[in-house]
C-alpha cells in the first residue's frame, strides 16, 4: 500500500510550503493540482486533494463515519468554528442529534411557505428601481433573502436593523476565512472583534424570537419550534449557535446562487431572454407558489448551472479519524482530506465544454450520465444541506422575479471576480437596470 508520501504535488517553498500558492489563489491553485497531478494530490504532508467524482462519493459518503468534520489537528490550528454547538460543526452521535432535530422541520411544507412569500419579497425589493440606476444586487439581494429567511424561522421578520446586524456579522466571517495566516483563538485581531460586536446583536435578537408567543407555533415558526420543543431539550448555547448557523447560511447560499445567475445573464443576452420570457408568461397565469415552479424549467436550469460554475461551497474538507484506504493510498488519521465543487464541477472528463455557461444542458438527458460526484454544490451523503431544497425554490423565483421586471446590465464587466471565503461570494457585481 502507497503512503502518502508517494503521492504525486507540488513541492512548494521550503518554509511555507504551497501556502503562499494557495493563499494568492485558491481557485487557480487547486485547479492546477487537478489538472497537473491527477485526481490524488499531496499539498502538504497533512493536506490531501481528491479530484475524482468516486474518490468524492468514497469519502462524503461510503466512507462518511471514518472522517469528521474537525478532528484534533483542526482544532488546535485554531480553525474552530465561531458557533461549536451548530449541527454544522458536530461530528459524531451530537451531530446525529442536532441533524435529527431540525430535519423535519426542512420538508416540503417550508419550501411551500418560502415559494407564497418570495413574491412578496421580491416585489418589495423591487419597489424602489428605476431604469437607469446602477444597483449593487449583493446588497439588495441579501436584505429580501434575511427577511425570507428570518419569517420562515421565527414566524416574523427582522427589522432593518437587525438585518445590518446580521450582514455584519457575516461579512467579518468572510474577511477571517481568506487570511492566510491562522492565529489562536485568543488573539484580538480587529475581523475577531468585530465578529464579536456584531454576534452579540444577533444573539439578543435571537433571545427575543425566541421568547415571543409565535415559537410555540409549529407553523408559523417550524425551525424555531423544532429546537424548543425537542427531547431533550437543548440548551440555550445550542439554540444560539444553531439559529445563528441557521441564519447566516440560509442568506449566504441563496445570495450567491441569485448574483452569480444574474452575472451569467448579463454576459449571455440570449439566455436572458429566454428567461424574461418564461418568467413573464408563468406569472400571468394563475399559477402560485410550488406550482409556478414547474412554469420555470429553464430559469431553474439557470440556477442550476450557475450553481455549477459558482458554487457557494467551493471546498470540503475533512480531517481522518482513522488510517483510512483511498485510490490506493493509506492515508494516516489526522490527514485533512478535500474534495473541491469548483474543480469537480469544472471537470472536462465528465462535463461537455465544462468551463461554458449552457444551462440548456440540465433540460434533457445530459446530465443523467453525470456520475454522482461530478455536482454537489449542496454536499453528499448524510451531511448534504438540510435547507437545499429551500434555497433552490428561494433562487429559482427571485431571478425569475428580477428578470422578469428588468434587462440587468453589467456596469463593469472585468470587475467581476470570484472570492472564495466561506462562501464564493461574487464581487464586484453592480448592474445597470434597462427596461425591456
Amino acid at each position: 500500500m502507497r503512503t502518502t508520501a508517494e503521492m504525486p504535488g507540488p513541492d512548494g517553498g521550503r518554509f511555507l510550503g504551497n501556502l503562499t500558492d494557495f493563499s494568492a489563489d485558491p481557485l487557480g491553485f487547486l485547479t492546477h493540482c487537478a489538472d497537473e497531478y491527477g485526481d490524488v494530490v499531496r499539498i502538504s504532508p497533512e493536506n490531501v486533494l481528491l479530484a475524482s467524482p468516486e474518490d468524492a462519493v468514497r469519502m462524503l459518503v461510503d466512507r462518511g463515519s471514518d472522517f469528521v468534520k474537525q478532528g484534533p489537528g483542526t482544532r488546535s490550528a485554531g480553525r474552530r468554528q465561531s458557533l461549536p454547538l451548530s449541527t454544522m460543526s458536530s461530528d459524531g452521535e451530537e451531530w446525529k442529534v442536532r441533524r435529527r432535530r431540525i430535519h423535519g422541520a426542512f420538508g416540503r411544507e417550508l419550501s411551500a411557505a418560502a415559494a407564497a412569500a418570495m413574491r412578496e419579497q421580491a416585489d418589495r425589493m423591487l419597489a424602489p428601481w428605476r431604469p437607469g440606476q446602477v444597483r449593487d444586487l449583493q446588497q439588495d439581494v441579501s436584505v429580501v433573502t434575511l427577511r425570507l429567511v428570518t419569517r420562515l424561522m421565527f414566524g416574523e421578520e427582522y427589522t432593518d436593523e437587525e438585518i445590518s446586524d446580521v450582514a455584519g456579522l457575516v461579512a467579518p466571517i468572510m474577511d477571517l476565512s481568506t487570511s492566510p495566516v491562522v492565529l489562536p483563538e485568543w488573539v484580538p485581531t480587529p475581523p475577531k472583534l468585530k465578529i464579536r460586536r456584531h454576534l452579540k446583536r444577533v444573539i439578543r435578537t435571537l433571545e427575543r424570537v425566541a421568547s415571543s408567543p409565535k415559537s410555540a407555533d409549529p407553523e408559523a415558526a417550524p425551525i424555531l419550534y423544532a429546537l424548543l420543543h425537542d427531547t431533550p431539550a437543548p440548551s440555550e448555547a445550542e439554540i444560539r449557535d444553531e439559529l445563528a448557523t441557521l441564519l447566516m447560511a440560509g442568506f449566504e447560499t441563496t445570495n450567491d446562487a441569485v448574483v452569480w445567475a444574474s452575472v451569467l445573464l448579463a454576459r449571455h443576452p440570449d439566455a436572458a431572454e429566454r428567461v424574461h420570457s418564461e418568467a413573464e408568461k408563468a406569472f400571468a397565469g394563475d399559477a402560485d407558489g410550488m406550482t409556478l415552479l414547474n412554469c420555470l424549467p429553464f430559469t431553474d436550469a439557470v440556477v442550476r448551472e450557475a450553481l455549477r460554475l459558482y458554487s457557494p461551497v467551493w471546498i470540503t474538507s475533512r480531517d481522518a479519524r482513522v488510517d483510512v484506504e483511498l485510490a490506493g493510498y493509506l492515508i494516516p488519521a489526522g490527514t485533512t482530506v478535500t474534495v473541491s465543487q469548483w474543480v469537480n464541477h469544472r471537470d472536462p472528463r465528465y462535463w461537455r465544454d465544462a468551463n461554458s455557461f449552457l444551462p440548456e444542458r440540465w433540460l434533457g438527458k445530459e446530465t443523467s450520465e453525470i456520475p454522482r460526484g461530478s455536482y454537489f454544490p449542496f454536499g453528499l451523503g448524510p451531511r448534504t444541506c438540510v435547507g437545499a431544497a429551500l434555497s433552490t425554490v428561494e433562487s429559482v423565483l427571485l431571478l425569475a422575479t428580477i428578470w422578469s421586471a428588468y434587462r440587468l446590465r453589467l456596469k463593469d464587466p472585468d470587475a467581476v471576480y470570484p472570492r472564495p471565503a466561506l462562501a464564493l461570494q461574487p464581487m464586484n457585481a453592480r448592474f445597470i437596470l434597462e427596461c425591456w
